[in-house]
């Protein structure tokens, strides 16, 4: 993962005198598509075994591509949660079609570069071809990469490429097209519209299509909830679920308003706060490393040995609730005088349930909610917590002295046994050493 100057379309315009349609006639172009100093458009000809940094066909699809999906590509997170982005033949195509040029179709052949919302960023993964799927193409895209982006970046040049299409087709007469009445549509929506969009859009719902049998539960959820609660909830929650995950927080809530188990997680949060804060929250490229330090702030906090399992008990109080929705892992909140509250899913797993809660703890110490949610979803937000959580209990120096060899040569039994002196999943060890052992 590299930080790069941004994505980029640049074309010249062509003449393809024998295309019929005139909005595909006026817009062909020689195409170039890069992420900073990598071309996604890289591609191998099948015939004559050459390579190019660019492809010849029309703008308008890509553009009537990004418009018409232009609520997933600002605020659907959703398809982050699949464990392999870089395998698209596995992904949900209907999903995968909202978020890929490949989803620009037409009959032409483009690259399968993922544009993926990320709270703050956008995610770019693009992956080469695989031999069995370019049988009868002409050509095979043979770039790859991955690159977490600034959000208003990457929207400006898909607003720019949207915009040059439809000069060229109004400067040649052409108007009146699906994706101008699309995109005029985009552009007046009113800002009561455009909250409802991004709303459906991080349920997964087409606005226009799909949200209408939910819109009275979408404002529910806006005026029951706020901020980053509201836009967990939304990221987490199956639409079908949401009358009943909404009533799961209003009860989860009075839970925790009725717990009154004193910890020591104030002290604990105004020691950290008083030490050297060495990461900011301001950037989304370094999620997980800003995760990583946060954790080492409150072990040092606690002058815990790296090699020491921490107790979670004195700094977070929990209590079980069945949720409505396998997305909300669970609420945390905390009443004046008293330490966090979570409220989790009965029956977890030990291990489980100590990730949770670390999660849960990060909220408490690092944000000023007074209700927060854990779920599944993948947005940056819920990496730092992750990675957060993943450092408090196991972290990577430690494991690293507890090894008795390399990281490289760490076997099953080694990972199993540190798991359970820090009490984690063996996965949790797992993902440390490869995570941060072995990119040291």
């Amino acid at each position: 993962m590299t930080s790069v100057p941004g994505l980029s379309f640049r074309w010249e315009w062509e003449p393809a005198p024998s295309v019929r349609a005139p909005e595909l006639r006026k817009t062909w172009a020689r195409i170039e598509i890069s992420v900073g100093a990598e071309y996604v458009t890289l591609l191998e000809d099948l015939e004559s075994g050459s390579s190019r940094r660019s492809i010849y066909c029309p703008l308008y699809p890509l553009a009537e591509w990004a418009a018409y999906n232009w609520w997933f590509l600002r605020a659907d997170a959703r398809l982050a949660r699949y464990a392999d982005l870089s395998r698209p033949d596995r992904l949900d195509p209907r999903r995968l079609r909202r978020h890929s040029l490949r989803g620009s179709g037409d009959g032409f052949v483009w690259p399968n570069l993922l544009i993926l919302p990320e709270g703050i960023g956008k995610r770019l993964i693009w992956c080469r071809d695989r031999s069995h799927l370019t049988a009868q193409r002409p050509v095979r895209f043979i770039s790859d990469g991955e690159v977490l982006l600034d959000r208003v970046s990457v929207e400006q040049e898909l607003v720019r490429l949207i915009s040059a299409v439809l000069t060229r087709l109004a400067e040649q007469g052409i108007t009146g097209t699906p994706l101008e009445k699309e995109w005029t549509a985009i552009q007046g929506a009113e800002p009561d519209e455009v909250e409802f969009c991004l709303a459906s859009a991080r349920l997964g719902l087409d606005p226009y299509s799909e949200a209408e049998p939910y819109q009275q539960l979408i404002v529910r959820a806006a005026s029951e909830l706020r901020d980053d609660l509201l836009g967990d909830f939304y990221d987490a929650v199956e639409p079908a679920l949401l009358g009943s995950a909404l009533e799961w927080i209003r009860e989860a809530r009075s839970d925790i308003e009725h717990v009154s188990a004193r910890t020591d997680a104030a002290a604990l949060r105004e020691a950290v706060w008083q030490g050297p804060q060495r990461t900011s929250l301001s950037s989304a490229s370094l999620a997980w490393e800003k995760g990583w330090e946060q954790a080492r702030a409150v072990r040092r906090a606690l002058g815990l040995a790296d090699t020491a399992e921490i107790a979670l008990e004195p700094y977070i109080a929990h209590v079980t609730r069945q949720p409505a929705d396998s997305g909300l892992l669970a609420l945390g909140g905390a009443t004046e005088g008293f330490g966090p509250v979570a409220v989790t899913k009965p029956g977890l797993p030990m291990t489980a349930s100590r990730f949770t809660l670390s999660r849960a703890l990060w909220h408490y110490l690092w944000e000023s909610e007074p209700f927060f949610l854990v779920t599944t979803a993948y947005t940056d937000r819920q990496r730092v917590e992750r990675a957060f959580a993943t450092e408090l209990l196991a972290p990577a120096s430690g494991i690293g002295t507890l090894l008795d060899g390399s990281p490289e040569m760490a076997i099953s039994d080694d990972i199993e046994e540190i798991a359970a002196r820090y009490r984690v999943s063996p996965m949790v060890i797992k993902h440390q050493v490869e995570n941060q052992l072995l990119t040291a």
